[in-house]
């Protein structure tokens, strides 16, 4: 269960002008809004919140901010060092494209390998997208650049355990995640980013 909040409360910062003798004003601290603890089911394209509520996964993507969607690549054979999706690794592929049919892509990113390409290769053919290489060791300059390139867009970023938390961590400007767990293959975040250090993050679960 995650929640951060600002690090200084606004009524601390009203405190310290009035004890200060300066004139300058205190500077404005914007919040870091992290949402993790609650997840969400997805299924074809529709988030299942309770048994009776649903929302459209288009619902979160929002035209002000730049959107991305992290997943970690799907279940392999483990043959190798560098295997191939298994069955199971490419229906979930599939149902990925399934969930994301109704969601406007710009770009769709994964690291240069057999399990990430072919996790995001299913969504690029549908949406007429390449997949494009990152390096996802050096998650801060990527997110530079795509922030950049595609304000206001959705990207997908297929990557690993423990690369997807660690762009988590630079998108949102914290420490929050650590690695998923080795077997959990069914994560799916998705990231509005305002700017570098200012998001929220809702975390979902899709396919079986």
């Amino acid at each position: 269960m995650k929640h951060l909040s600002g690090l200084l409360p606004a009524f601390a910062l009203v405190c310290l002008a009035a004890l200060c003798s300066c004139a300058k004003e205190p500077k404005v601290i914007t919040n870091t809004i992290v949402e993790t603890d609650t997840l969400y089911l997805v299924q074809q394209d529709t988030i299942f919140i309770t048994t009776t509520d649903t929302l459209s996964l288009t619902e979160y993507v929002q035209d002000t901010a730049t959107t991305f969607i992290l997943v970690r690549h799907a279940e392999t054979t483990g043959a190798g060092s560098d295997p191939a999706l298994s069955a199971s690794g490419q229906a979930r592929a599939d149902e990925l494209r399934r969930i994301l049919s109704n969601v406007p892509l710009s770009a769709v990113y994964a690291s240069n390998f057999n399990r990430t390409m072919q996790t995001a290769q299913p969504v690029a053919q549908e949406k007429s997208l390449p997949v494009s290489t990152y390096d996802p060791l050096s998650p801060g300059p990527f997110a530079d650049a795509a922030l950049a390139t595609y304000h206001a867009g959705t990207v997908l970023v297929v990557g690993h355990s423990n690369t997807v938390p660690a762009l988590l961590n630079v998108l949102t400007g914290t420490n929050a995640w650590s690695n998923l767990p080795d077997t959990e293959y069914d994560n799916l975040f998705l990231v509005t980013v305002l700017e570098k250090g200012r998001a929220t993050v809702v975390h979902m679960k899709y396919g079986e």
